[in-house]
This record gives C-alpha cells, sequence and structure tokens, in this order.
C-alpha cells in the first residue's frame, strides 16, 4: 500500500496545474486533473454521437494521462513558441512516473507515449477532442483565452486543421465557429 499511497499522491499533483483555459463561468482557469476529467467525458460523449471505431475504455484511459506529464513540466499555451522545450520536460516526468514501484505507474506512461506517438485510432480521437475542449471553452468565453493571448485566426485553423481528415464534422464545426469568433472580434483575422 505504501508504493500506491506514494503514487496516486503523485497524480494529484495533478489538480495544481493552473491551465489557460478559462472554467465556462470565466470565474477562473481550469486545472489539468478537470481538464483530464473533461476530456474523458468528451470522448464518451463523441463516441455515442459520431459511433465512433474505437475502444471506449482504452480512449477514455489515454484521456485520463495524457496531461500527467504536466505534473512536473506544468502547462504551456498550444501556442507558446517553447512547445519543444516542453516536450523534453514532458517525456522526463514520464519517465519519472514510469519508473515508480507501483506497477500501474508504467502502464500510466505507456498511455502516455501511446497518446504521443498517435499511431492509433483510440489516440487520434483523443487529441481531437483534447483540441476541441479548449476551443469550445474560448468560443464560450468570447475568446477569454485567445483574447489574452492575442491569437490569431489562422494560428487557431493551424492548431485545428489535422481534425478535418480524422472528423471532418467536428472541423467544420470548428471552421464555422472560427469564422464567427473572427466578426465577434475575439480572434484577429491574419
Amino acid at each position: 500500500m505504501d508504493s500506491l499511497h506514494r503514487f496516486l499522491i503523485e497524480l494529484d499533483k495533478l489538480k495544481l496545474v493552473e491551465r489557460r483555459s478559462v472554467v465556462s463561468d470565466r470565474s477562473r482557469n481550469e486545472n489539468s486533473a478537470e481538464h483530464s476529467w473533461h476530456l474523458a467525458m468528451a470522448v464518451l460523449a463523441l463516441k455515442e454521437k459520431f459511433d465512433l471505431p474505437i475502444d471506449t475504455l482504452h480512449a477514455v484511459k489515454l484521456a485520463l494521462v495524457h496531461d500527467v506529464c504536466e505534473i512536473d513540466a506544468g502547462d504551456i499555451s498550444i501556442f507558446d513558441a517553447d512547445r519543444d522545450k516542453q516536450a523534453i520536460e514532458e517525456r522526463r516526468c514520464m519517465e519519472r512516473i514510469g519508473a515508480m514501484p507501483e506497477k500501474f505507474a508504467a502502464q500510466v506512461s505507456e498511455l502516455w507515449y501511446e497518446y504521443e506517438e498517435q499511431q492509433t485510432e483510440e489516440s487520434r480521437w483523443v487529441r481531437v477532442v483534447d483540441r476541441l475542449l479548449p476551443f469550445m471553452l474560448n468560443i464560450h468565453t468570447d475568446g477569454a483565452t485567445w483574447r489574452e493571448l492575442n491569437v490569431s485566426a489562422s494560428q487557431v485553423r493551424g492548431i485545428i486543421g489535422f481534425i478535418r481528415q480524422q472528423a471532418p464534422e467536428v472541423h467544420q464545426w470548428m471552421s464555422i465557429q472560427v469564422d464567427v469568433a473572427i466578426e465577434s472580434g475575439w480572434l484577429k483575422d491574419e
């Protein structure tokens, strides 16, 4: 039980990682643990809506572990120029967590690497939803994070571009919302 205790307390630290995205009522920023839970729920919802050809339990596991690396590395905006440096810190964190004596720690690390490598249908769908949720929060909050970071429409289009192939219907909806955000002044049109 001691190793399980240490491992679960280590995972609890994800609650302390503040993200750039604000929660839907704009009262505060969300934390990475909340985002991971919301991502898992959204994967379940999209599975039902689009009858996705994925192993649901596996996709939920990927959603829950995809940001564990932020325990050490912290969260950084998808639009930040230092994303490459962040990736190094994230891998170090996952090596450390994967080496913990609790048996499940190695599985968490393996799931994280699967998500990062994007070689499975589940990992690709989780990434779609991982881009969709902050996007939806920005739409709901009148572009709060986009405006704070001075993000352009071309940056958003670049970040969501891969979704066109994986989820055309989702991408089409997002593209329409980008146009709405430009018209509303939430995104710069560049």
